[in-house]
């Protein structure tokens, strides 16, 4: 259910270790770092790497399990990833503020890790056990209930926080369970600096252009060009027939298993008015001929669309079936297996 979104190129590790910061600056941040973490031997590192800038801050040494205290001086509020210093693997998130942040925990045993001490990090736990709580007693639950719920303890967090890096965070962990509308709502409330990372940016484009392009909204025109010849969508939609289109590849797996549904559509109904279009996207020209042919495809095609048509819809992952309606209104999106056939004969009975 939880999609986290994280950077994994860390920065070559150019910083020391931050200690008796003296002669401290008007706004600067003041982070001291201690605890214990079992399982570590002898002595080992931990570097403290910040995710938004991908810079290492500064690296705890690990002895006897007893972290040596760290200080850690910053610009402003930071969301890091404690990592092993041969970077093994990122181990827990951890938020950067004033005060003392204690780490806890079983470097064996991530879940095991707990990160408290600090106002964000003392209301991130609170919000996780909130969380488990929710999962724990919705195993027999309804999933679209659960959903909803923990997305009204997500949503508020987002928005409390929206000046400072819990917000990134919660975003990029929980907006899986918001639907395209409720994406928009919280990359538009939360602060400038982070709608102008690049994912953030992306994914808005991607559900301005899916929101324009849901269903009840007229079609988006594109085209593409073939061996010299253009091709739009607005040569097969809105001309008064129903339009069943494929945004496929050749080399995708998921794709060519839902052709054979499409053929069906197509023989099943093309006498009835309906037309059935395939759309080639991200894909050779002379890979989209060669599996025509293999997959005996009797309908036409938009061929080397390749973004084009992606782009005019927010289509994010192949294939994804629209089905137009005669006057080109978008009837019906992400179509797949029999739901194709349940539609159409409740369009065709």
């Amino acid at each position: 259910m939880n999609k986290t979104i994280l950077k994994t190129a860390l920065a070559v590790f150019v910083a020391a270790l931050c200690v008796a910061c003296t002669g401290k600056k008007d706004g600067e941040i003041t982070c001291n770092l201690e605890g214990t973490i079992k399982g570590i031997s002898g002595t080992d590192s931990l570097l403290i790497i910040d995710i938004m800038g991908e810079d290492t801050l500064g690296m705890m040494e690990v002895k006897n399990e007893a972290i040596t205290p760290v200080q850690v001086t910053i610009n402003e509020k930071v969301f890091a990833l404690l990592s092993t210093k041969d970077q093994r693997g990122i181990l827990i998130p951890i938020f950067l503020e004033e005060g003392t942040v204690k780490i806890d925990g079983d470097i064996n045993d991530p879940a095991s890790l707990k990160v408290s001490g600090t106002p964000m990090n003392e209301e991130n736990n609170e919000v996780k056990a909130k969380m488990a709580e929710l999962e724990k007693a919705s195993e027999d639950a309804d999933t679209e209930e659960t959903m909803k719920k923990m997305a009204d303890i997500i949503k508020p967090v987002i928005k409390k926080h929206k000046d400072d890096p819990m917000s990134f965070y919660y975003f990029l962990q929980y907006y899986s369970l918001f639907d395209n509308a409720g994406q928009l709502e919280l990359i538009n409330d939360i602060s400038d600096k982070w709608g102008e990372e690049e994912m953030i940016a992306n994914l808005k484009t991607a559900l301005e252009k899916q929101t324009a392009s849901q269903e009840g909204n007229m079609f988006i025109d594109f085209e593409a060009e073939y061996e010299g010849k253009v091709q739009k969508l607005s040569d097969y939609v809105g001309k008064g027939s129903y339009v069943l289109v494929d945004f496929w590849a050749s080399w995708c797996a998921p794709c060519r298993a839902e052709i054979p549904n499409l053929i069906k559509a197509y023989n099943d109904y093309k006498d009835k008015g309906l037309v059935v279009l395939g759309v080639a996207t991200w894909d050779k020209p002379e890979d989209t001929m060669r599996a025509i042919e293999e997959l005996e495809i009797p309908y036409p095609q938009i061929m080397n669309a390749q973004n084009a048509g992606s782009d005019a819809y927010g289509i994010e992952g192949i294939p994804e079936i629209i089905l137009f309606a005669p006057d080109g209104k978008i009837e019906a999106r992400g179509l797949r297996g029999s739901a194709i056939e349940a539609r159409l004969k409740n369009i065709y009975k």
